[in-house]
């Protein structure tokens, strides 16, 4: 018998666009964070129509806002794009966050959004300088027995008597303060000079032919001679999407590979370990 015939395989193109009106924002170092965005023509002239101006007055631009205070008038700048780009590059603040806008701006002053996008923090540039802040547990027992808890038999009257000696007490020897509001204020205790920092960085890694093209959201890729690259970014918290491409250099065939990238980070109040000298 024959061999059976093998089913076409029908090529699928990818769309230029998704009919998206988006925009995105990831961090990249401490210094830097990059953009990304599609917006519709249609959406944009839509929009155009309601500052009542024409395209000879105005300009696309990228508003960043940093949000670090988050008050309600954050303070911003802009960054005029030209010809027709879709992504940017921003040079930032360490351990600041932010908000970016792409948006259409009239010659006279009129602003507005085509879209807001994500907000994100950059990491610190180096170590933390708080490190002479000791934040206590509540020992709930002990709390409960100083309250007169354990006490059992004695009248209301007597509990009042016991506290009042007690607050009389720590008043006068000049901790009365920290004894009303111990529940909810930190204990500063003797500085010290010590510190504990740690940070997460992201490799991405891969390979393709020497004489390919490869984008990471929208930007290209150095490869090395053997088509091979590593690419480096700080890693906050958070989830990031990595959207890269290959294409072949005869133009016909194109890979995606999108890595999905989670981080969560837990700090714990540190611990001050009793009877240990100091």
């Amino acid at each position: 018998m024959p061999p059976a015939p093998r089913p076409v395989v029908q090529e699928r193109e990818l769309p230029d666009n998704y009919g998206d009106n988006q925009i995105y924002l990831l961090v990249r170092d401490p210094h830097w964070i990059y953009s990304y965005w599609e917006i519709q023509k249609a959406h944009q002239e839509a929009t155009l129509k309601k500052i009542g101006g024409s395209w000879d007055g105005v300009v696309s631009i990228l508003r960043v806002f940093d949000t670090t205070d988050g008050g309600g008038n954050p303070p911003y700048f802009d960054i005029v794009l030209r010809n027709n780009v879709k992504a940017w590059y921003i040079n930032v603040q360490p351990n600041h966050s932010y908000v970016v806008e792409i948006g259409l701006l009239h010659k006279d002053g009129r602003y507005v959004c085509l879209a807001r996008s994500n907000e994100v923090r950059t990491p610190r540039s180096g170590m933390s300088e708080i490190i002479d802040e000791q934040w206590m547990g509540i020992d709930w027992d002990k709390m409960y027995a100083l309250s007169g808890g354990f006490q059992v038999g004695k009248s209301s009257a007597e509990l009042r008597k016991l506290m009042e000696e007690r607050l009389k007490g720590a008043i006068t020897s000049g901790s009365g303060a920290g004894a009303i509001s111990s529940m909810a204020s930190p204990v500063r205790i003797k500085k010290r000079g010590f510190f504990f920092w740690l940070e997460c960085e992201l490799i991405i890694y891969g390979g393709t032919e020497p004489d390919a093209t490869v984008t990471m959201q929208g930007r290209p890729v150095k490869l090395r001679p053997d088509g091979t690259f590593t690419l480096r970014y700080a890693l906050p918290d958070g989830k990031f999407t990595f959207d890269c491409h290959a294409h072949s250099s005869d133009g016909v065939e194109e890979r995606e590979i999108t890595p999905i990238i989670g981080r969560s980070t837990e700090r714990p109040a540190p611990i001050l370990k009793k009877g240990v000298k100091k």
